[in-house]
């Protein structure tokens, strides 16, 4: 019996496409590099998961797993012919416990607070929660606008269900005396995979606010985040937008009302009620003191609609060019003017209208880098900026990724930071989980046959 028969045979013929169908599985939400999946296989529930990677387990196929398509750094791209194993069908919620959730990988983010009982939430909410798939997000340990109060998703799972490259299912974390679920976050489906995940609910806050700073320089808006901590107030959303983002913001869909202004910044406070007031008036005389002009929400309505646009920063740059890259590396707030002042001057030096627009509050970087896909050599310059800008966070002490990961995009980075010792003790977990290395081969290091093609050798291997 062939592969794509026995495959069959597991799901049902409809939920194997392959040819020209599958072709909508080449790509995830970095779009730079295309893949060509062998087939994608959708099982519809954890019995079927299992037998069907197990099959390929059984049979040396190499394969990886995708959520929803919403990776930015490409650890969803079947770049090497693999079978590609979609959970979109794995969407339910299984049970609650208490301040606790038990979801399938497939379901949306944003799915699990709006199932939640009205006095609790999810925490983790990356820009594209309204999609992006839990699954996904425990790969890549995502984190969103309120990680810099709430912490990323690593710090809301409880325990996981994986099914390892051996075939063998295991419970990770929960009430165990060893947590180690945590292997697996953030591991990109390089380790195992995830079958079910159980998650922590958060008691929504007694009060929450939100204000917003306009300042006349990066460096005044930076200040302010800096002042803020400064003044011990921790927000619990805090988030910068430069004039180039701002001003796709409001010639989009998304458009919000921002004032004009080299820089905003945007802050959700919430907690007991009288603590929020102290916070407002300390997080507004950090503002000003940066030469902040600072406008309070006065109503929920307002502050959704101040929310609405930076949810909608991404899908806005649209209005600016056909395609763009998404950096995330993360720095030390305190280097937040320093940085933003580097990253100024590679968008002049190689004339691109990189907007800025990220996590102000963790350091979190978000550089949008606009390119034609129809064009090279445009791509080739939006390639070697993004280069330019990691290389520039990584000196000043940071990491090449706060949230999006590795995947393939940043490979040829991770030399900026890591030892060559820190790399092989990676690839020695790698190899422990994986020896055949049949789990998303190609992504986070750069294993033996992984060759960049294209792009991937300006990202890769830069001059």
């Amino acid at each position: 019996m062939s592969l794509l028969e026995e495959l069959r045979g597991l799901v049902g013929d409809s939920w194997v496409v392959t040819g020209e169908e599958a072709r909508l599985y080449s790509v995830d939400g970095f779009t730079v590099v295309g893949g060509n999946p062998r087939a994608v296989v959708l099982p519809g529930n954890e019995e079927q998961a299992v037998k069907t990677v197990r099959t390929l387990l059984k049979r040396g196929e190499p394969f990886l797993v995708r959520g929803t398509g919403t990776s930015l750094s490409g650890a969803s791209i079947p770049v090497n012919g693999e079978v590609v194993v979609s959970m979109a069908r794995l969407n339910r919620i299984l049970d609650w416990e208490g301040l606790e959730v038990t979801v399938g990988p497939g379901i949306a983010n944003v799915m699990v607070t709006k199932n939640a009982p009205p006095h609790l939430f999810y925490a983790p909410d990356p820009s594209s929660y309204s999609v992006s798939s839990i699954g996904g997000n425990v790969s890549h340990d995502s984190g969103g606008i309120h990680v810099v109060k709430y912490g990323p998703t690593f710090n809301h799972v409880v325990g996981l269900r994986v099914l390892l490259p051996d075939g063998q299912l295991v419970d990770a974390g929960g009430r165990s005396v060893m947590d180690d679920a945590g292997i697996f976050v953030g591991a990109e489906g390089t380790l195992g995979v995830v079958l079910r995940a159980r998650l922590r609910l958060t008691p929504r806050p007694d009060a929450s606010v939100t204000l917003m700073g306009a300042f006349e320089s990066l460096r005044n808006a930076g200040e302010a985040v800096v002042n803020t901590f400064n003044s011990g107030v921790v927000p619990a959303a805090m988030e910068m937008m430069d004039r180039n983002s701002v001003e796709a913001v409001e010639r989009s869909k998304f458009r919000s009302g921002y004032p004009e202004a080299e820089a905003i910044v945007l802050v959700e406070l919430d907690g007991y009620g009288p603590q929020v007031v102290e916070e407002v008036e300390l997080t507004t005389m950090a503002f000003q003191s940066a030469g902040g002009k600072v406008t309070l929400a006065k109503e929920q309505a307002e502050a959704d609609r101040l929310w609405r646009g930076r949810k909608g920063a991404f899908p806005a740059m649209g209005v600016v060019a056909p395609a763009y890259l998404t950096l995330d590396s993360n720095i030390l707030v305190t280097k937040l003017p320093d940085v933003l002042e580097e990253i100024s001057k590679i968008s002049r030096r190689y004339g691109l209208k990189v907007a800025n627009v990220f996590h102000a509050g963790d350091g979190n970087l978000h550089p949008l880098v606009p390119y034609d896909p129809s064009d090279p050599r445009g791509l080739e310059k939006a390639l070697r900026a993004g280069r330019e800008i990691v290389r520039v966070a990584v000196e000043s002490g940071g990491v090449p990724s706060g949230e999006h990961g590795i995947g393939l995009e940043k490979v040829g980075f991770m030399g900026y930071y890591y030892t060559d010792e820190d790399l092989l003790a990676m690839r020695r977990v790698k190899d422990a989980f994986d020896p055949r290395h049949l789990l998303n081969r190609c992504k986070m290091l750069r294993l033996e046959g992984c060759q960049p093609v294209g792009p991937l050798r300006t990202l890769w291997e830069g001059d």
